[in-house]
């Protein structure tokens, strides 16, 4: 406890830290040891559990090997039983325990000057880079000209605004007194955290768009990319609240956006069109759909792991035409020409960074039978590399879909609702398929299609390069 002399003296009134503490050990994949069916990077719950848990206070990895395979060591003291000295995200023990020095491994009986509970806390800096996987080392940055420039740990090297944005307000929602985290003082009666003093990195003086378009006057543009700035960032709307907005202005409650995440930019309302149309149009850019479930509606991405399994002989069965009465599962499997499928996708959109003008981004198969394109256009405003990643999953989502089933399950499959993916082994080939409607009669009738998780992990496309004038001036 070396900084105890400083902490402890009269002329200073609170402990400031920079708070860069990682909130997430995640990985691609489902084979890592955060993953769960519907978790994300960005849950808020995920990430207040790793708050006062998860890395730097239950377990640390010894090496970077144990890192990579995920071999998490328990943080302990099996010298005075007091594993809170060594992690580091403790605050609250370090806050509120008296402190003693270990001059060679060994407790003294005398403590430090520090009085527990004496002073507020401040964090000083509190951010994460707009990175992919952001939330595993919120610590690093993006930038060419460092010899310290790193992504995250295991990030893909994407842009990821809404992992920034989790992280933050996992940790301001988490500090907050409503939430019963932050424990009053004895001494000077206020709270641990000064939540009137925490201090976000960065809010830049420089105005948006004009940083980072106006690489004529600043150097670092660049870096504003992954990096911690909140400005262009801030103002973006999660899309569970844009989409509790439009309902709300029909004064309809019953609906559940839990599932959903993401950010808006921008989006345009022309025509004052039905909710449901300005809904479906969310739908189309976010991927995800509307579905009645137990009296209310209900958004479902359509990235959902598969609930259940089921194999041929789970399936209804229908009577054959043929004299002997034997019987058939009831399915029947299509997959589309790929004539009848683009070779293209033109997305038109409004771009973010260029004046707000009118843009096209295009998703294009290398190869293929057909000469279509598909032309779709959406109501909102986007950066370009989002628009060209949104494009090609749109592209990649039409092939996916190609294949298509009807089956049809026994009414003991009622907890099936649309919407939800599931298994099925027919025709002796795996299915993974995304149920689009049920029908309830004596049998459950299915219709459905195939999908992949993976076509929903929007890989954004090139960067615009505004050259010196800049796309904001």
């Amino acid at each position: 406890f070396h900084l105890d002399p400083l902490w402890a003296d009269d002329n200073i009134d609170f402990v400031g830290i920079d708070n860069y503490m990682p909130l997430a050990d995640w990985r691609d994949g489902e084979d890592h040891r955060d993953w769960q069916p519907m978790r994300r990077i960005s849950d808020r719950d995920y990430l207040q559990s790793n708050i006062e848990g998860g890395e730097g206070f239950d377990w640390y990895y010894a090496s970077s090997a144990d890192r990579d395979a995920q071999n998490r060591a328990a943080i302990t003291d099996g010298g005075a039983g007091k594993p809170w000295v060594f992690r580091f995200k403790d605050i609250r023990s370090w806050w509120s325990n008296p402190h003693y020095d270990r001059p060679g491994g060994v407790e003294n009986g005398t403590a430090t000057a520090w009085v527990p509970q004496s002073k507020p806390i401040w964090f000083t800096e509190l951010g994460c880079p707009a990175a992919d996987k952001g939330p595993n080392q919120p610590n690093v940055f993006v930038d060419p000209k460092s010899s310290e420039s790193a992504f995250p740990y295991y990030s893909n090297g994407w842009r990821d605004d809404l992992a920034q944005r989790a992280f933050l307000e996992a940790q301001l929602s988490y500090w907050d007194a409503s939430a019963g985290h932050n424990p009053v003082s004895s001494v000077y009666g206020g709270p641990m955290l000064d939540t009137d003093r925490i201090c976000i990195w960065t809010w830049d003086a420089r105005p948006f768009p004009f940083y980072p378009s106006s690489s004529d006057f600043w150097r670092d543009t660049p870096n504003w990319t992954y990096g911690h700035w909140l400005n262009g960032r801030a103002g973006l709307a999660p899309l569970d609240l844009v989409i509790a907005d439009i309902l709300s202005r029909q004064d309809f409650t019953r609906f559940d956006t839990d599932e959903l995440a993401g950010l808006v930019t921008g989006y345009v309302l022309d025509d004052a069109p039905s909710a449901r149309d300005a809904i479906e149009a969310l739908g189309t850019a976010f991927f995800f759909d509307g579905v009645e479930s137990e009296g209310q509606i209900v958004f479902r991405r359509r990235d959902r792991p598969s609930v259940v399994s089921y194999a041929e002989d789970d399936l209804a069965v229908t009577a054959s035409d043929s004299s002997d009465g034997t019987v058939a599962a009831a399915f029947q499997l299509t997959r589309a020409q790929e004539t009848d499928l683009p070779l293209s996708v033109r997305l038109s959109y409004t771009d973010a960074a260029s004046d707000y003008r009118s843009a096209n981004a295009y998703g294009r198969r290398l190869s293929s039978q057909s000469a279509r394109v598909t032309s779709t256009s959406v109501p909102f405003v986007m950066e370009q590399a989002d628009a060209i990643g949104l494009a090609e999953a749109m592209l990649i989502e039409a092939y996916v879909k190609r294949e298509a089933g009807t089956l049809s399950l026994p009414p003991s499959a009622l907890a099936l609702e649309p919407g939800d993916v599931a298994d099925f082994t027919l025709g002796g080939r795996d299915w993974r398929l995304r149920v689009s409607t049920i029908s309830d009669a004596a049998q459950r009738d299915l219709e459905a299609e195939r999908t992949d998780r993976s076509v929903y992990q929007l890989k954004p496309g090139a960067l615009r390069d505004y050259g010196p004038t800049g796309g904001g001036a």
